[in-house]
């Protein structure tokens, strides 16, 4: 049976492989179905009805179409019914973080059995996967993805994709259930050697939420010696010098902090401990990158972000909790931050290089370099922000 799974469209700054129908079309290609999967977020001008015009020459009995909206779902089924599609739809709402793919291939698997679709014989059903955990699931069918078309670069510049470490354990909470350090391994070394990939994302899951599991994690990646290098999420204040100098030889490369701002930089101590742990990332050559939460939001722009400016970090990206609070005349606040950090950060380099005093008045001497006046907003404005 010809089985065609659709992913829409998806918000975000950063687009990255469908993979929770990968592993679904692994499921399926086990069943001896033929499986395709089409994802529109690589063509987003295109009509929905573009990607339906696209089965014509396949002719599938079933079309799973994937969102994380209900609207882009009933647009899309409207699109479907123009089509006269001979074949079966169904629609299936999934967050586009991929972290219920384990649940969601099992209940998939049982509306496939429910429905009795494609059934040849009572040992060809698709079973459900007991817990819906990603260890009983098999590796997603990376095939039938078009990785070099997400545009996923590590630091250095070369391709990169994701690689699922873990996923909610139901729909109805938000526990996360860790894949065991062995299958990582093993994906990883089938990935690599199948794609010649050496560069991964691990999105979703902070590796730090279990210290044991990413010691154990750490020490087979050291001692499978895959030549991989990944960027992950971590919890900064779990950390120690020991363990970031593990990660460094597990081939990390990148970690990402998610800061609330409020919180991080409002005492001299939580400030005093990120900056040594971004020192410690920095001896072990793996590139820092933050997204600092705005909150409250014109409160936090000039007190939040200068301090920001004085960890050292590769990267900061900002976030504004409620962007609509700018207003209509505003430009974006995520924008302002942006500018108000590169003023602080060059300002610090001067400060680090030529102590407080002098470093200050080298950086106020240096008129072409400042971005302070934010040319596009009035006095009013100004003083806002």
């Amino acid at each position: 049976m010809n089985i065609a799974l659709i992913a829409l469209s998806r918000s975000g700054k950063q687009i990255t492989p469908p993979l929770t129908l990968a592993y679904m079309a692994t499921l399926l290609e086990q069943r001896r179905h033929i499986v395709r999967i089409y994802d529109s977020a690589l063509t987003p001008d295109q009509p929905l009805r573009s990607a339906f015009q696209q089965l014509r020459g396949f002719r599938p009995q079933v079309v799973v179409v994937a969102g994380n909206s209900i609207e882009g779902l009933s647009e899309a089924a409207q699109a479907f019914q123009q089509e006269d599609q001979r074949c079966t739809l169904l629609p299936l709402q999934l967050r586009s973080d991929d972290l219920d793919a384990g649940w969601v291939c099992s209940s998939v698997a049982k509306w496939f059995e429910r429905h009795n679709v494609g059934r040849t014989s009572r040992s060809d059903i698709l079973l459900p996967i007991a817990n819906g955990t990603l260890d009983q699931l098999p590796f997603p069918a990376r095939h039938l993805l078009s990785l070099e078309g997400y545009n996923l670069r590590a630091a250095g510049g070369e391709l990169q994709t994701t690689l699922l470490v873990g996923g909610r354990a139901s729909a109805s909470d938000e526990l996360m259930v860790l894949r065991t350090p062995a299958q990582i391994i093993a994906e990883l070394r089938s990935v690599s050697h199948e794609f010649g990939l050496r560069h991964y994302l691990f999105p979703g899951i902070p590796l730090t939420i279990d210290r044991a599991w990413l010691y154990e994690l750490l020490t087979r990646l050291v001692d499978a010696s895959l030549n991989v290098h990944w960027e992950a999420i971590v919890e900064p204040e779990l950390l120690d010098e020991a363990l970031i100098a593990h990660m460094g030889r597990a081939g990390c490369e990148m970690v990402h902090f998610n800061l609330d701002g409020a919180k991080v930089f409002d005492t001299s101590a939580a400030r005093d401990e990120l900056r040594h742990v971004v020192s410690y990332f920095r001896q072990h050559n793996i590139y820092t990158r933050a997204e600092v939460k705005l909150e409250p939001v014109y409160e936090a722009i000039a007190r939040l972000v200068d301090v920001a400016a004085t960890f050292g970090l590769d990267d900061v990206r900002f976030s504004a909790v409620d962007p609509s609070a700018a207003g209509p005349n505003l430009p974006n606040l995520e924008d302002i931050a942006r500018k108000r950090y590169d003023e602080g950060r060059d300002r610090q380099k001067y400060i680090d290089r030529f102590g407080t005093t002098l470093g200050n008045l080298i950086w106020r001497l240096r008129g072409p370099r400042q971005t302070r006046s934010f040319s596009n907003l009035s006095e009013d404005q100004e003083r806002a922000v």
